[in-house]
């Protein structure tokens, strides 16, 4: 037995698509820099990575921002791994971590 069909529902645009239904895209993207920040060798200081890593950009929905700029605040603190990385500059750059596609745990293991 064949369901109903609504023609309505069915137009090839998503013009009326709920945005609640869809993962919301991330708030910070890191590009390149995510990898470097996991291979990284931990533990390591805001400075030495601002040193290493400083011209690198993330990317946030409204703006870009480098890294050196990112965590200049926070040159003496220290980090025991990518996650703590990852969290300091979404705190900086004033974004919760509500990203679904990279939960922290991403950040500490490698892509085989």
């Amino acid at each position: 037995m064949a369901l109903p069909v609504d023609r309505d529902r069915m137009s090839g645009d998503n013009a009326e698509h709920d945005p609640e239904a869809h993962d919301p895209a991330p708030a910070v993207t890191f590009g390149p820099l995510k990898r470097a920040l996991r291979e990284h060798r931990y533990p390591v200081t805001a400075a030495e990575l601002i040193e290493q890593y400083g011209a690198a950009v993330v990317e946030t929905p409204t703006a870009t921002a480098r890294l050196d700029s990112v965590l200049e605040g926070c040159e003496e603190t220290q980090f025991r791994n990518p996650s703590e990385v990852r969290e300091a500059v979404l705190d900086a750059l004033g974004h919760a971590d509500a990203s679904p596609e990279s939960p922290a745990d991403e950040w500490t293991e490698l892509p085989r």
